[in-house]
């Protein structure tokens, strides 16, 4: 006899597994975190496009706002003047107290005395970005931004462009490049000598520049076909101002280089520097000297303590009856000296009051002889 229940379910499909369930459940949550992501990427550039336009555009960083401008406060150097150079030939760059809309560095010109020769001629700024950071110079003479500097994304290891606002001069790239591999052995081994990195200007190779990792941190820049030293930097005082890094700046007459590509990548090595410290001594902070720490002490000793504590003043309360009773019996006997002292010189001293009697008559006999 032939039953008259459906073979298969009504729709016409079988009822979904297990696997089938988790399968949508995994296509709905990647779906869910694509879009997340997407949201948040597109937002992040969003963020980042007008924080490097606040950073440039907004702050005068254009060839229309520096048209004519004779750069105030540049060096002079064999390869150009104040125009070419924009910052001065020898400068110290001083911390600031970083703000809520960024940190900076002052320029302040100094000689070859690494000492302040003048008042600061500019300021580097660095403006935040959710992707990358932003780094300007600032004049002090008219405030005008004159050279940005910005991470070159899509490369391999650091790598940023030094630029001037106004368009003219050559572009710098200071990167990596091919150095990252050695650079990375050298950090891991700990050798001196840590990252080396070139300096391209207009895509061309004209020096390298080689970082001391130990010790005082330094930079030192070296002309790409003879290898001489054009340019260093070093980590002068850590505590200028009482807080505040200072570095040393000096550029050769000779140099090749605008003075400003010494000056904004010792900048990017100072924030390195800051932010090392930093996450140094988070981590210092969490590590507890535990050995340091008392243990709790238990019950018995806890007990043993208060009986210690009682017995101690008992005995500091008799002490203190004992010397209080001395106190008064000596208060006793120093007052019965004093009344009989008192009264032995009371008995030897003569009545003043009889004095003028006596005197009076005695003048009286002295009247009356003839």
């Amino acid at each position: 006899m032939s039953s008259s229940s459906p073979l298969l379910p009504e729709g016409g499909g079988a009822e979904p597994t297990t696997k089938d369930q988790l399968k949508k459940g995994l296509r709905v949550c990647l779906f869910y975190l694509g879009t997340v992501f997407l949201v948040v990427f597109i937002l992040a550039w969003c963020i980042q496009v007008f924080m490097y336009w606040v950073a440039t555009n907004a702050s005068g960083c254009s060839a229309s706002a520096l048209e004519g401008y004779d750069y105030p406060g540049g060096g002079v150097s064999e390869a150009g003047g104040a125009s070419f150079n924009i910052l001065p030939g020898i400068s110290l760059l001083a911390e600031r107290e970083p703000m809520w809309y960024g940190a900076a560095f002052d320029v302040i010109p100094s000689n070859e005395a690494s000492t302040v020769a003048a008042a600061p001629a500019g300021t580097w700024w660095r403006t935040w970005g959710p992707i990358f950071a932003t780094y300007t110079y600032e004049d002090v003479a008219n405030s005008r931004t004159t050279v940005y500097m910005r991470r070159n994304l899509l490369r391999m290891g650091s790598s940023h462009t030094i630029a001037r606002c106004d368009g003219q001069g050559p572009k710098v790239t200071f990167t990596e490049g091919s150095n990252f591999l050695a650079n990375r052995v050298r950090k891991v081994i700990g050798m001196n000598q840590g990252m080396t990195f070139k300096i391209f200007m207009d895509d061309k190779l004209v020096a390298v520049a080689e970082e001391t990792s130990h010790g005082f941190e330094s930079l030192t820049f070296r002309e790409e076909d003879s290898g001489r030293s054009e340019s260093s930097s070093v980590l002068k005082e850590r505590h200028f101002h009482g807080l505040y890094d200072l570095w040393l700046v000096k550029n050769d007459e000779k140099s090749i280089l605008p003075n400003y590509v010494a000056s904004a990548t010792t900048l990017l090595l100072a924030f390195h520097t800051i932010n090392h410290d930093a996450t140094s001594k988070g981590a210092a902070s969490n590590e507890s000297p535990n050995f340091l720490e008392k243990p709790p002490p238990t019950l018995a000793a806890e007990q043993v303590l208060d009986e210690q504590q009682e017995s101690s003043s008992s005995v500091t309360g008799q002490a203190t009856a004992v010397a209080q009773a001395a106190e008064q019996a000596f208060a006793s006997v120093a007052q019965k000296v004093a009344d009989g002292a008192s009264a032995e010189i009371r008995e030897e001293l003569p009545d003043r009051r009889q004095q003028p009697e006596e005197k009076k008559a005695d003048q009286e006999a002295v009247d009356v002889a003839p």
